[in-house]
């Protein structure tokens, strides 16, 4: 795959960052530290284009587990965030989309070839494409459907402790890895649902109230990020993965 010539970085992190060091050393530079942070952040010879999320609450993954993300919504914003949205807006090309997070933006234009993403979250990986952290890789390297394939059915195991999803009941990536290796890739899907419909979960770790394979299901389409072919911009429809059953593609209102 060609490394394409636009990047499209994780906006909510530059705002975060850039919006906590306004807080402390003052709101005056903050236009300045932006445009110091998206020029970092942006690989030589691409153009940047912004990715920012939907408010939480839209997240079409509130709908399919009510506690996603409910661990950050008492956390402390910074001052200068509104302020930082504002310049990101009013001077950059920004994508936005409802129900999307900017992780979703950027996951369909990695895995269309479109982009290279660029964000210092691991869980992009999950989508196949030109991938680059900047905290900590020279450049973008590309991630094939295996090896995205792979990271994203260890976290639909672990679930991810910082987005509030449970996952399997004591599971981390080590039993993960360990039974992804065990068993053959056809067989991945049934086996983890098995494992979702079989596991013995305390009764004040509670799912919402869903039975066990709604759980399973539900905690895998929260930790996918979305690759290109699963949101139809026109009509603004999330298509959730299919478990890999011909004609059981799902769009999000069915749910």
């Amino acid at each position: 795959m060609k490394k394409p010539k636009i990047a499209i970085l994780d906006a909510d992190v530059l705002v975060y960052r850039a919006a906590f060091w306004a807080d402390a050393e003052g709101i005056d530079e903050l236009p300045d530290r932006l445009k110091h942070d998206i020029k970092q952040w942006t690989p030589r010879g691409c153009q940047p284009v912004l990715a920012l999320s939907c408010p939480r609450s839209q997240n079409f993954r509130r709908r399919l587990w009510p506690d996603y993300k409910a661990n950050r919504d008492a956390t402390m914003q910074p001052d200068s965030k509104k302020y930082a949205v504002e310049i990101v807006v009013d001077g950059y090309e920004v994508l936005q989309y409802p129900q999307l997070e900017a992780d979703d933006i950027l996951g369909i234009a990695a895995s269309g070839g479109d982009a290279i993403a660029v964000t210092i979250d691991k869980d992009l990986r999950s989508a196949p494409g030109w991938h680059w952290n900047p905290d900590k890789e020279r450049s973008a390297t590309l991630v094939n459907t295996e090896e995205a394939d792979r990271f994203f059915f260890q976290q639909w195991m672990t679930g991810d402790a910082t987005d509030n999803i449970p996952g399997l009941w004591k599971v981390g990536p080590k039993k993960a890895d360990k039974f992804l290796d065990a068993v053959d890739r056809e067989d991945w899907v049934k086996e983890i649902l098995d494992l979702y419909r079989t596991e013995e979960r305390p009764e004040h770790k509670g799912r919402c109230d869903l039975d066990p394979i709604r759980f399973g299901r539900a905690m895998a389409w929260c930790v996918r990020i979305l690759r290109d072919g699963e949101y139809d911009k026109t009509d603004q429809m999330i298509k959730l993965w299919n478990f890999g059953y011909k004609g059981d593609q799902h769009a999000i209102q069915m749910l």
